[in-house]
């Protein structure tokens, strides 16, 4: 009997999914698998998924095999998918249906998936990837990816049979909450919806928001779900399309557009790249003098640099598995640029604890603070200025136990001293 196995890794959704459409299409028996091994791993020490992203995606998965279930489709959570492989396919005809990623572990993976009879789509991006020269700067890529029409999302799928497979428990982690303040996000393919539903309203407010260091409803909060698959980029952009219909076009409305094509922008850099943005030297292939100052690093890690702001935002990180892109973007910068720190430590740092992590943005972005990424020229922070212009210094006093900043940390001249050992140039 022919079976179509639909390998379940950052996809974990009914809408718009290509694998899951296609095998449902070409075959009349379907099952789904997702494989807990990958969760597991350390990289620089940092566990690679800790257990706020743990949480996230189990949730997901819950959700996964409940709506799988309202169309006759099992999902078999295994810890071992070549063993599973394995078995299946010596009872029956299987054909693997999987989502092409960028990744080094994950492509790796995939060869796993390849010894059998396969068919792979690549639908991580909003647009169709198209061929341009990575290496350049997001304007160049804007240019020619702004001129691509979206394509909507595909038909809803219909009931299929199944087969029974063994498959493992999930059990959802408990994290503790100690700061009222922290973002908390629920997984699964609804909540995405329903986050998605609840901020169609709010377009035309995200660009005078979106800086903002703290609260909720001051950005889209789709990272989280894109990140997994909760939720495809192409559902987004069409829902705000048809509310822009129902309302009206704004600068807001396009830029979540922007920040999407952003996005995309990373994961298509990471292809093109073959996964450079891990290396040291990044798709500039420069190796910098970067340091080797423990005393520096766990300072850094546990929020004792003496910057309020940086201070702040890692009691933030650890806390809660969230921070906002403009955090994100400062405390990377203060990492490499004030402290001349390997910039792949902070980007494993932020892969182990971040909701929202994956590998194109995570990396891309820190490749891009640290000289190494799509920069066009020589970036640093002013972070008295960040704090002054995007409310820091509340953001500061929800995350930082200090009654009065007491902060003595000459980090320009830090930064100047960065610049000239570290990266070569002066003024």
């Amino acid at each position: 009997m022919k079976l179509a196995i639909i390998i379940f890794r950052n996809n974990l959704r009914i809408d718009d999914n290509h694998c899951l459409y296609n095998a449902c299409n070409e075959n009349d028996y379907v099952l789904g698998l997702y494989n807990l091994e990958l969760l597991k791993g350390e990289i620089f020490d940092f566990k690679k998924c800790d257990i706020f992203r743990e949480k996230l995606i189990k949730e997901s998965l819950l959700c996964l095999k409940t709506n799988l279930l309202k169309y006759d489709i099992n999902l078999g959570i295994v810890d071992d998918i070549e063993q599973s492989l394995k078995e299946l396919s010596g009872s029956y005809e299987i054909t693997i249906y999987y989502d092409e990623e960028v990744g080094t572990e994950e492509k790796s993976f995939e060869k796993k998936l390849q010894k059998y009879p396969y068919k792979s789509f690549f639908s991580q991006t909003m647009i169709e990837p198209f061929v341009f020269d990575y290496k350049k700067s997001f304007s160049h890529f804007r240019n020619k990816a702004e001129k691509i029409e979206i394509q909507k999302p595909l038909d809803k799928i219909f009931r299929k049979k199944t087969i029974e497979f063994k498959s493992l428990d999930i059990k959802i982690p408990t994290v503790s909450i100690q700061n009222s303040n922290a973002i908390v996000f629920k997984g699964g393919e609804d909540e995405a919806l329903k986050q998605l539903e609840m901020y169609l309203p709010k377009i035309h407010e995200y660009k005078s928001t979106r800086n903002e260091m703290s609260g909720f409803d001051n950005s889209t909060k789709f990272s989280a779900y894109l990140a997994i698959g909760c939720i495809s980029p192409r559902r987004i952009y069409h829902e705000i399309k048809i509310q822009e219909e129902k309302t009206y076009k704004s600068d807001s409305s396009y830029w979540i557009y922007f920040e999407l094509l952003w996005r995309d922008f990373f994961y298509l850099v990471m292809k093109y790249s073959e996964n450079k943005l891990f290396l040291k030297s990044g798709i500039k292939e420069i190796n910098y003098n970067f340091r080797k100052d423990e005393k520096s690093l766990k300072n850094f890690f546990n929020a004792s640099t003496g910057v309020d702001l940086i201070d702040a935002s890692i009691n933030e990180l650890k806390s809660s598995a969230w921070l906002s892109n403009r955090n994100r973007q400062i405390v990377a910068s203060y990492f490499v640029k004030n402290l001349g720190l390997d910039w792949r430590i902070g980007a494993a740092f932020f892969e182990s604890l971040l909701v929202d992590y994956n590998p194109a943005s995570n990396y891309g972005n820190w490749a891009y603070q640290s000289h190494v990424g799509n920069d066009s020229s020589y970036r640093i922070f002013d972070i008295e200025r960040q704090t002054q212009m995007y409310n820091g210094k509340d953001y500061i006093n929800k995350w930082l136990n200090k009654e009065k900043s007491k902060e003595n940390i000459d980090y320009r001249t830090m930064g100047e001293v960065v610049k000239k050992e570290v990266f070569f140039e002066s003024e």
